[in-house]
Parts: C-alpha cells; sequence; structure tokens
C-alpha cells in the first residue's frame, strides 16, 4: 500500500489489522456489557449454529469461514455478522489440517505474513506449520518508519506493565494469489475480486504456477493485529496465544534501541479484518478489542423498551491493560520511532501512557452514523446486540469469548471511498456508513478525535486515494508487495 501523509482522522489499518494487547489483573464483569438491549441485530442460535464446522457450538470449536462470494448483505447487521464470523474463523484451531496445518487458522498456510519494507518492496512470507511468525513495533528492516505496520501516527503504545505493543500484518491466499496475477500482468488489477468469475480466475492461476488457494470464498482479505507478551498477563488463559520471534532492546528511560530479537509467546489484543465481498470492492472493514484493553467513555444505547439509556464512562482503575488512571488525561503519546530506536517524547519518559476508547462502538455521540440507524444510540445498540448474542451462544471456556466487536465499516452500494463519514447533511454513496466513526484503541490509539462526530473519522479518511477502488488505492502495503514465486510443478507420469 501506499505510504500518505498523516492526517487527524482515524486509520483502521489492513489491512488488513483489527489487534491488540491487553493485561488484566481481574477478569470483566459479566455485566460490562449492557444485557437488556434492544435486539435490532438479530442473531438465531440456530444460524450460529450453522457457523460451526460440526453443525454446533463447542468449546473453542471450529468455525466456517463467511462465504464473501455469496454474502447476503440486505442491512447494517448482515455486515456485523459477516465481521463476527470472520473473527471467529481466523482465530479457530486448524489442529486437524484442514488448512495446512497450524494452532489457529491465521498461523495456517491460508496466511501470509506481509513484511516490513526493505529497500522498497516487501514479501509476503507463507505460514508453515511449525514456523514461528515475526511481530514488529514499527521498525522496519531498514528502520525506516512505515505507519501501516503500527499506530496510525508512528508513535509507539506500551502497555502499563511496561511491554511494548508489537504487529504483525498479513494477507489471505485468494490476496496474494491475486496480486501475484495482477502484477504479472495475468488479471485486471481494477479491484480486489469480489465475484465467483474473479475467484475461479484466481484459483486456476494459483494452480497454473503450482499454487494452491485453500479458502476461496472469503474472497481477498488482509489482517492487522496487535499483541503483548504473555509472560507479562497474569491470566493468559483468557488470550488467543501464539509463538512469535520479536525484537530486544538496549534500555535507559528515554531511548530504547533494537539490539536483537527473541522468541516469545504473543497474546492477541486487536485484530482488524478488511475483506472483498459481493457487491463491495472497497471491502469491509471491522475491528475486534480484548475485553480489558481500555476503559470506555460515555455512549448511549435502547433499550428493549425503547428507551434511550446512557453508560457513564469506565471508572474502575484495576484490570485494564492500557490504562492505569481512567482520571488521568487519557490518550497522550509518551514515544515515538527515531531510526532503530524508540525515544521519549519532552517531558516524558519511555513509559505507558492512559489510553481510552473515545467512541466505544464506532458511533460518534452527537451525531447520526449511517442512514439505517437515527442515532448513534441506535447504531450502538446494533454492536451489543451482536456482541451479546455471540458471547451467550460461545461456551464459558472458549477463548473468542473474551474478545469484543467494536464494529465495521463499508461503502453505499460499493462506491469508492471519498474518505468521509456518513452525516444525515452528507449522503454521497462514497462516505463511510455502518459503524463510520470506527478506531480500534491498539491501532489508532492516539487519534481516536474524541466523542464528538468527525467528517474524516473514517477508516477510509486514509484508505481512499483518489476515491478510487483499485487495491493501491485502498491498501497501504498492496503496491509494495512483490508477488509469489512460481512453484515447481511435479507432473506424475
Amino acid at each position: 500500500m501506499k505510504t500518505r501523509v498523516l492526517k487527524i482522522g482515524v486509520i483502521c489499518g489492513v489491512l488488513l489489522s483489527i489487534v491488540w494487547a491487553c493485561k488484566s489483573d481481574v477478569k470483566q464483569e459479566a455485566s460490562y456489557l449492557p444485557q437488556n438491549v434492544s435486539s435490532t441485530c438479530q442473531l438465531p442460535e440456530k444460524e450460529f449454529n450453522t457457523w460451526f464446522k460440526s453443525g454446533s457450538v463447542s468449546e473453542n470449536g471450529a468455525v466456517l469461514p463467511k462465504n464473501s462470494v455469496t454474502f447476503v448483505h440486505n442491512n447494517n447487521c448482515d455486515f456485523y455478522k459477516w465481521s463476527e464470523q470472520m473473527f471467529l474463523w481466523i482465530t479457530s484451531p486448524d489442529t486437524d489440517g484442514t488448512y495446512g496445518g497450524g494452532n489457529t487458522v491465521m498461523e495456517s498456510p491460508v496466511f501470509y505474513t506481509i513484511t516490513p519494507k526493505q529497500n522498497g518492496v516487501r514479501k509476503l512470507i507463507p505460514h508453515k506449520k511449525g514456523q514461528l511468525l515475526r511481530a514488529m513495533a514499527n521498525i522496519d528492516l531498514v528502520r525506516s518508519i512505515n505507519s501501516e505496520e503500527a499506530q496510525a501516527t508512528d508513535d509507539v503504545l506500551m502497555d502499563k506493565n511496561g511491554n511494548i505493543v508489537y504487529y504483525i500484518s498479513m494477507a489471505n491466499d485468494v490476496y496474494a494469489e491475486y496480486l501475484t496475477a495482477q502484477k504479472n500482468g495475468k488479471m485486471s488489477g481494477n479491484t480486489f475480486p469480489t465475484t465467483a468469475a474473479t475467484r475461479d480466475s484466481v484459483v486456476a492461476y494459483a494452480k497454473e504456477r503450482g499454487g494452491a488457494v485453500r479458502a476461496p470464498n472469503t474472497l481477498a482479505m488482509e489482517l492487522k493485529t496487535s499483541w503483548v507478551v504473555a509472560e507479562s498477563l497474569k491470566n493468559p488463559q483468557d488470550y488467543v496465544i501464539v509463538e512469535a520471534i520479536i525484537p530486544t532492546y538496549t534500555k535507559t528511560p528515554t531511548a530504547w534501541t533494537v539490539s536483537g530479537e527473541r522468541k516469545a509467546k504473543l497474546a492477541l489484543i486487536g485484530m482488524h479484518i478488511v475483506g472483498s465481498t459481493d457487491g463491495h470492492p472497497e471491502m469491509v472493514w471491522a475491528t475486534f478489542e480484548h475485553e480489558n484493553c481500555a476503559p470506555n467513555a460515555a455512549y448511549q444505547y435502547i433499550d428493549d423498551t425503547g428507551k434511550t439509556v446512557t453508560v457513564a464512562p469506565d471508572k474502575r482503575n484495576d484490570g485494564w491493560l492500557l490504562n492505569s488512571d481512567v482520571k488521568d488525561t487519557a490518550n497522550v503519546s509518551h514515544m515515538y520511532f527515531a531510526s532503530d530506536s524508540i525515544k521519549s517524547k519532552p517531558g516524558y519518559t519511555v513509559s505507558p501512557s492512559n489510553t481510552r476508547r473515545t467512541k466505544p462502538w464506532g458511533s460518534g455521540y452527537n451525531m447520526q452514523p449511517n442512514a439505517e440507524d437515527a442515532s448513534p444510540a441506535a447504531s450502538n445498540s446494533e454492536i451489543l446486540a451482536i456482541n451479546n448474542a455471540v458471547r451467550g451462544y460461545l461456551k464459558d471456556g472458549d477463548v473468542r469469548k473474551k474478545y469484543l466487536f467494536i464494529g465495521a465499516t463499508w461503502t453505499d452500494g460499493g462506491a469508492g471511498p471519498l474518505g468521509t463519514s456518513y452525516s444525515p447533511t452528507l449522503t454521497t454513496p462514497g462516505v463511510a456508513i455502518g459503524t463510520s466513526q470506527l478506531a480500534n484503541c491498539s491501532m489508532e490509539t492516539y487519534i481516536q478525535n474524541g466523542t464528538q462526530y468527525s467528517a474524516n473519522g473514517s477508516c477510509f479518511y486514509c484508505h481512499s486515494d483518489n476515491g478510487g477502488l483499485q487495491p493501491g488505492d485502498l491498501s497501504h502495503v498492496y503496491t509494495a508487495i512483490i508477488p509469489l514465486p512460481n512453484r515447481k510443478v511435479v507432473t506424475i507420469k
């Protein structure tokens, strides 16, 4: 993807993603999400059961991916269900080898790690069973800064225990094979795949060059994920865990300099999921966070009697990974990257800051977020309702129950994104709809632009070059990625 000048807005990386780092000393109370929410986004248990490979809910059971080719999207709720199913699939176990083997689907050969830029290019590293992922904290291989790989602002995020938040960007096999075909002149590069015909062309091209597409109906997907070192957590069993290679540092109070690397277990705290679907080449942009990451600012929802309810800002201090004092001024960066070092800003040391989720469910406090929901409260109710349904159906021992769906955004009819968010006076098809003020506090921590509506508060604010739909208009990494090499094709006589 192309690197753009930072704008004061919310950037949802692709994606993508999404994830991110939260340490908790206490578990969230069961009532963390209001339970009397109007059921405006319904997910019947019978439908939820069909998401599981076995046909019924099981603890940490394998979930099927949503079929993005036949995706029916009549309302906001359909997009939110697409997002939830994809998250559960990506974090599902692949211990039976359905996708080539991996502790989780995202660690399987379905996905590739997108490397940092080196000498102007990026590579797609195939995931293999037993091979460790590689995470980073925003410094690429030539020690230059690229915002897609971490914080949208190139600031550094640290949890309250003094541990750096790390990031891994990924793309799926459809994305990788499509990119290879397009850059080798075999397919049009006008948009990411959205149709059965384009999917079939990608699959055929992959086969021709000795490759394979293991999950073709997902269409093209990018992920951006955020992590903290699991050994720092008192409750690592409450997180999705992977093994990865991370940097090590030589440390002073005002500067940490990369000195090497080590193996570590990482805990997932955030995830951006970005994917193309039928009719939506601009892609659906969804994000998830661990429930203990950061406190919420005030928000509203509509209860099951039709009353608008105001939820006060979170007041408790304990249990948040990215906040140790909810009374403190939140979302003020302490550090930034310079060459191969993390350096403190004037008046600070290399130290944790306090994070608050200023728009908890992707809507400004004071503005209608999309044409379907008449108020922020109505939009929030849809997100809360789908969260309550999914978390209610999952078994208590399922680690995925600890993650929250924050929201998803897209454009009306798949129009080229303009970079602005919907409002009653800004209704052009290219504006962001759904949860049109979306941010992830582990990836857009320092540009969450307050509780009020912002015309430039969408993921598309920085993922909308020229209002276009070409992959490079939407993705900050696509343009620099080089095609996959041909695999050796063995003919059996």
